[in-house]
């Protein structure tokens, strides 16, 4: 029998019992039956295809050349799967939308004025040319007409021109927002280069939306050179300016020309300031915080001696022991930090040094401070005393307390002359 010929058979058996079960399953109403049925058409396709593979009498391989590799007369279609549907996701009442940064304002009225001047100007438009034609063919005068919708559309145009520029400010503000991000602040140039504009202009739109209320909070830096998104950042920036600018005023004391018109008081300031230089390259080198931070005071105090030595030279004589003692030996100590600072490696002598210098640097601004304060006091005293003056020539004239009157001298003249009567 030919392989067409089994193929037929199993065709057919497997039809057979396709059909007898579906007979049976329109005809039973009963889960048994229908049970009974399936396992009938499983019985009848394994019994077919057996029969397709047990040889058959008188059937044997052909003589000849060895065939090759005969191909299955059929491949199983691959199963084809439903794909899954998309998982829903589930509603969370508690799940709130992130709010924008900065909320982008309405465009309703930039919107309103562009599309009302678009319409009402071609309408206008078209009326005034209409009426300009009708007087120019000859018709009747048409000229007030003609010259009333021109210049309606004149007005139109206007709000066209005046929409537009909204939209695109706003389109801009959308822009700007987008390029910071979350960034706290942000460089002029790149708002700049994120919309194809001008430096000067970007600076314009930045100041216009920062008055307007768009972007709260938010402030440009004095050199108009970045945009700082919030208060926090501003501040830092404000303390990052003001100690910028004392160490330029430092600087400034410490070069100054001297030039007091004494020779001995231009010597004392400049080596002083030689001082307060070296002091200053001292803080450069040293990484501490905390030494950094007290040799700062220490370098401010130094230059307000030296500046009120400056304005009052009778009071050289009274940092004499401040130059020619305490400032040398601090920068002594100093020194002996730099080095025990360098070493790479730090003992618990070393350790113990630095700590010992660390608490004598207190000591040293307590000394500078009090010596500060009393270059002031010969001038608290001077004050104190013309107060005390002038209180009391306020208490002998009955100007002050809380019984103050003022004494009507024109009054008492007036009991003093005597009365002079006037006889016509």
């Amino acid at each position: 029998m030919s392989k067409n010929s089994d193929f037929s058979d199993l065709g057919r058996d497997v039809g057979r019992a396709v059909r007898d079960a579906v007979e049976d399953f329109t005809h039973s109403r009963t889960f048994d039956e229908i049970k009974r049925s399936v396992d009938d058409i499983r019985r009848g396709v394994d019994d077919a295809i057996d029969k397709m593979n047990s040889p058959k009498p008188g059937s044997g391989p052909i003589p000849g050349p060895t065939p090759g590799p005969v191909e299955p007369p059929f491949q199983a279609a691959p199963i084809r799967q439903e794909p899954a549907a998309p998982q829903k996701r589930e509603f969370n009442p508690n799940r709130k939308k992130e709010k924008p940064r900065f909320p982008a304002p309405s465009r309703a009225k930039s919107i309103t004025f562009l599309v009302l001047g678009i319409v009402f100007g071609s309408i206008f438009s078209l009326l005034s040319v209409a009426f300009l034609l009708a007087t120019m063919l000859g018709a009747s005068p048409m000229a007030f007409p003609a010259a009333f919708f021109g210049v309606l559309a004149v007005v139109s145009a206007v709000g066209i021109i005046s929409g537009g520029v909204g939209c695109s400010f706003h389109k801009r503000f959308r822009a700007y927002c987008e390029c910071l991000g979350r960034a706290d602040f942000c460089t002029v140039e790149q708002l700049a280069a994120q919309v194809g504009r001008s430096k000067k202009k970007t600076l314009r739109d930045l100041n216009k939306m920062i008055v307007r209320g768009w972007f709260p909070h938010c402030h440009i830096d004095r050199a108009g050179t970045t945009f700082m998104a919030n208060e926090e950042t501003y501040r830092q920036y404000l303390r990052a300016e003001q100690s910028r600018m004392e160490r330029e005023n430092r600087e400034a004391a410490r070069s100054a020309p001297v030039d007091t018109g004494n020779k001995d008081l231009d010597e004392a300031i400049e080596e002083g300031r030689s001082y307060i230089r070296r002091i200053h390259e001292a803080n450069d080198a040293i990484p501490g915080e905390a030494v950094s931070r007290r040799l700062d005071e220490m370098e401010d105090i130094g230059i307000h001696i030296f500046a009120v030595v400056e304005h009052n030279p009778e009071k050289l004589p009274e940092i004499r022991r401040f130059m020619n003692y305490y400032l040398p030996t601090t920068l002594k100590l100093l020194d002996a930090y730099r080095e025990f600072d360098g070493q790479p490696v730090q003992g618990e002598t070393l350790a113990s040094a630095k700590r010992e210098i660390e608490e004598t640097l207190d000591t040293i601004v307590l000394a500078f401070r009090n010596l500060l304060d009393s270059l002031y006091e010969k001038d608290a005293m001077d004050v104190s005393a013309d107060i005390s003056v002038l209180r009391a020539m306020f208490a002998r004239e009955g100007l002050t307390g809380k019984d103050f009157k003022k004494k009507d001298t024109s009054a008492a003249q007036e009991q003093d002359d005597p009365q002079i009567e006037l006889k016509l």
